[in-house]
């Protein structure tokens, strides 16, 4: 049982987080603006992910300004698109290079990400990603960080939901071509006999892929409880839309790529009943009473009112990683990146997506706990019954 007791260092999104002045920061000779280079889906099949990634930090950056800064020092943040392509990805980081900046957040790409990696090792920047890969961080980088759940995490509770709900036989499918849903798919099949499941359909698509109806006829013939489909952005929709046209006597499964409005506005009446796993933001209106839904809620309503809908998963991760950075920074005292990069490596911390709990060998802030299955209901992303009591025994 995980409890956010009142002795853990809480973060306070309103103002105290990264107040001006005092403590270590005290005494800082660097003068002018800190800066945080973002480099996101601006274009390409990704580009609704990443303007809301761009969305998230730049709500981040005007809270803690309008709070004093960090250690008395303004932030500012330098934007770049990398097309939803890795090789544009390399481009925006060494662009970064050139303009100075303190540290990285993005790409909300996983294949750019990983791209970005070698280029952030090898110049010793401080790095945060958007994206859930695992490989980003297993094994450790020195200087990269994330901030979503892994993908073998929303596999493993995935496949602990199946085993609550008494399914044993399953369907998967996989986009072939995204680094996120090749290393969610992999991760599946390691788990599955630890948790009686049998995997009686393994299907694989492209992300250019716009007819899924031999999919589905092979799934319809493996006698499968459930389709677990690993798939980030556009095809998402077109999968779920045909799915529900395809009479298939099964639960459709997507994955936390989907916790968004980005997806179930598209997909309509047909997103209905998905199930989908979640962090703390998305769900944050049912979330239990406490700390945790504090922290989504002083980042959801001010989000809301700036932009007219709730916050996707996407917009809490980029602004969770421009406050653990602004967190670290404010820590750190200073803004060199080995300074920056220890107080990372120890930095515990409540933000709109979970407990962050970050250490020497373990570069994911997250645990298990801080993903939640959810169904689509009315539009919004409900807690299923088992993931209410998860969520209750864990944070409430």
């Amino acid at each position: 049982m995980r409890k956010l007791a009142s002795a853990l260092l809480i973060l306070s999104l309103g103002a105290a987080a990264c107040g001006g002045g005092g403590g270590e920061g005290e005494g800082d000779a660097e003068e002018g603006p800190i800066k945080l280079g973002l480099i996101t889906s601006l274009t390409g099949n990704y580009a609704p992910l990443g303007t809301n990634d761009d969305k998230g930090v730049k709500l981040a950056v005007d809270q803690i300004n309008q709070a004093g800064g960090i250690n008395g020092r303004k932030l500012e943040v330098i934007v770049k698109n990398d097309q939803t392509s890795p090789d544009q990805a390399a481009i925006a980081f060494n662009d970064l290079l050139g303009q100075e900046v303190d540290a990285v957040i993005g790409p909300v790409f996983s294949n750019s990400s990983l791209a970005v990696i070698p280029l952030a090792e090898r110049n010793k920047m401080p790095f945060v990603s958007t994206s859930a890969s695992d490989q980003q961080v297993q094994p450790i980088r020195k200087y990269a960080f994330m901030t979503p759940p892994l993908a073998s995490q929303v596999a493993e509770r995935h496949l602990q939901h199946f085993q609550a709900e008494g399914m044993t036989k399953i369907a998967i499918a996989h986009d072939t071509q995204s680094a996120y849903a090749v290393t969610g798919y992999n991760e599946t099949k390691k788990r599955v006999a630890k948790y009686g499941v049998e995997l009686v359909a393994d299907e694989t698509f492209e992300t250019t892929t716009s007819d899924f109806s031999s999919l589905f006829t092979h799934v319809r013939e493996s006698g499968a409880e459930a389709l677990l489909v690993w798939v980030t952005g556009a095809p998402a929709v077109v999968v779920t839309k045909q799915f529900a046209g395809a009479d298939l006597d099964m639960d459709l499964v997507m994955t936390g790529a989907e916790c968004s409005t980005l997806y179930t506005e598209p997909a309509g009446k047909a997103a209905e009943g998905v199930l989908l796993d979640c962090v703390a933001g998305p769900i944050g209106p049912h979330l239990p009473e406490g700390d945790l839904k504090k922290s989504v809620m002083e980042m959801a309503t001010p989000f809301q009112e700036r932009h007219g809908y709730y916050p996707p998963q996407f917009a809490f991760d980029a602004y969770t990683a421009t406050r653990v950075l602004a967190k670290a920074i404010e820590k750190a005292g200073s803004t060199d990146a080995d300074d920056i990069q220890a107080a990372l490596e120890n930095l515990t911390m409540v933000a709109p997506s979970g407990m962050f709990n970050y250490r020497p060998d373990k570069h994911h802030g997250l645990v298990l706990e801080d993903v939640s299955v959810v169904e689509v209901k009315d539009g919004e992303f409900v807690p299923t019954e088992w993931s209410a009591q998860e969520l209750q025994k864990d944070f409430g």
